[in-house]
């Protein structure tokens, strides 16, 4: 199943059980109330609106106003391509970090 793939991934990432299931949730139905998001993905609805804010906080989903409030998700490209780009920038400290170890030890 490409959604279980999708969630696996995304855990690998770093996305904990409940944010890549609303990420997937969102990707698959577009834009959702938090109800009905919870109902899509099964994640309890007293923590999908957490989850929720913590994916529009690390830019993977977007929060729109208005009655009733609704979340999409950011396009997989950008977020994976912006991920990316982080991590390759924090190998880079950690390469950096590990050679300074090496070197006063």
């Amino acid at each position: 199943m490409p959604v279980q793939r999708l969630v696996g991934h995304l855990r690998e990432l770093g996305f904990s059980p409940y944010e890549a299931r609303c990420y997937a949730g969102l990707l698959g139905a577009g834009a959702q109330t938090g109800y009905a998001v919870a109902k899509l993905t099964g994640v309890p609805q007293p923590k999908v609106y957490e989850t929720l804010r913590r994916l529009v906080a690390r830019g993977a989903a977007e929060q729109i106003p208005g009655p009733p409030t609704r979340f999409a998700a950011v396009d997989p490209k950008l977020l994976l391509d912006r991920m990316a780009g982080a991590h390759a920038a924090s190998i880079a400290g950690a390469r950096a970090a590990a050679a300074e170890v090496e070197r006063s030890t």
